[in-house]
C-alpha cells in the first residue's frame, strides 16, 4: 500500500468510526429515558453531590486548553481538507500558534498538579479502590446497573483513566506536531531533524519519510482527540450539568434544589459521606 492510499484509508476509517460513535451516543442518551435517568436528572434535577467547587486556576487552564484544541482541530482538518480557497498559510500559522499555546498550557497544568500549593495530582491517580469499583462504574454507564459506585475520590476510575490517556496523547501530539516543522530554526537544523530525523530517519531511510510517519501519527492522534472529546462533552452534558456549568463560571441555576438534594442511600452506605464525582 502506498502512502497516498494509506491516507485515504485512514480518512475512511476515522470518519466511519466517528459516525459510529455519534450514533452510539445518541442511542445511549435515548436509553436514559426508559431507565429513568433522564427524568431523575433533567426533570427532578437530582444531580450527584459535591463537596467543593473546582478552583479557579484549573478552570481557566481548562478553558484555554479547550479553546486552543478547537482551533487546532479546525485548522488541522483544514490543512488536511482545504474546504475553502486561499486559507492554507493563515491556517498553518493559526495551527502553530495554538500548538505553542497548548504546550505552554500543558506545562503550566503539570506544574499546578505537582508543584503548586494545591498539588492536585492525587485526584487523578488510580488507586486500589478505583480498581475495585471499575466493574461497577462500567456496569452503570452500560445501563446494566442503576447505582454507580461512589468512592472517596473526586473522580471515578473511568474519568481518571481518560484524563491520563489524554495526557499521554497530548505529549505525543506535541512531539509529532513539532516534528512537522521543517524550518531550520536551530543552528541549521529543523525541529523535524532534531525530533525524528536523526533516529527514525535512520530506520525508515530518510528524514522526509520520518516526517511522513510523524504526520501520519499526528493525524491519527488528532482523530483520537476528536472522538474522546466528543464522548467527554456528552458525559459532561448528561451526567452532571451543575459541575459543567460551574466550570464555565455559571452557578447552579436549579431552583428546585437538585444540586443540594439528599444523598442517595447507596452513596452514603458505600462511602459514609456525600463526597461525589464530577461526572
Amino acid at each position: 500500500m502506498d502512502l497516498a492510499q494509506l491516507n485515504i484509508w485512514l480518512d475512511v476509517i476515522f470518519f466511519s468510526l466517528y459516525a459510529v460513535v455519534v450514533v452510539a451516543l445518541v442511542i445511549h442518551f435515548l436509553g436514559s429515558i426508559p431507565m429513568g435517568r433522564f427524568r431523575k436528572k433533567f426533570i427532578l434535577h437530582k444531580w450527584p453531590e459535591h463537596d467543593h467547587a473546582p478552583p479557579t486556576q484549573p478552570k481557566l487552564l481548562h478553558h484555554t486548553h479547550m479553546f486552543m484544541m478547537v482551533l487546532l482541530a479546525i485548522s488541522g482538518m483544514y490543512i488536511r481538507f482545504p474546504f475553502f480557497d486561499g486559507g492554507l498559510t493563515a491556517m498553518r500559522y493559526l495551527h502553530y500558534f495554538a500548538m505553542i499555546a497548548v504546550t505552554i498550557n500543558l506545562i503550566w497544568r503539570l506544574w499546578y498538579a505537582f508543584f503548586s500549593s494545591r498539588r492536585d495530582w492525587r485526584e487523578f491517580a488510580i488507586t486500589g479502590e478505583d480498581v475495585r469499583t471499575a466493574l461497577g462504574v462500567i456496569l452503570y454507564y452500560s445501563y446494566l446497573s442503576q447505582s454507580k459506585p461512589h468512592g472517596s475520590s473526586k473522580y471515578n476510575v473511568m474519568q481518571k483513566f481518560s484524563y491520563q490517556f489524554f495526557l499521554v496523547l497530548m505529549v505525543l501530539q506535541i512531539y509529532t506536531g513539532f516534528a512537522l516543522v521543517t524550518a531550520p530554526l536551530f543552528w541549521g537544523y529543523s525541529p523535524r531533524d532534531l525530533l525524528v530525523g536523526w533516529w527514525l530517519g535512520v530506520f525508515v531511510g530518510s528524514t522526509d519519510l520520518a516526517g511522513w510517519y510523524a504526520r501520519t501519527a499526528h493525524y491519527i492522534i488528532n482523530w483520537l482527540f476528536i472522538i474522546m472529546t466528543t464522548i467527554h462533552v456528552y458525559l459532561s452534558a448528561t451526567e452532571d450539568v451543575p459541575v459543567t456549568l460551574d466550570f464555565f463560571f455559571v452557578k447552579d441555576l436549579d431552583v428546585k434544589g437538585g444540586h443540594g438534594h439528599e444523598p442517595e442511600p447507596h452513596a452514603v452506605a458505600a462511602t459514609g459521606s456525600t463526597a461525589g464525582e464530577s461526572r
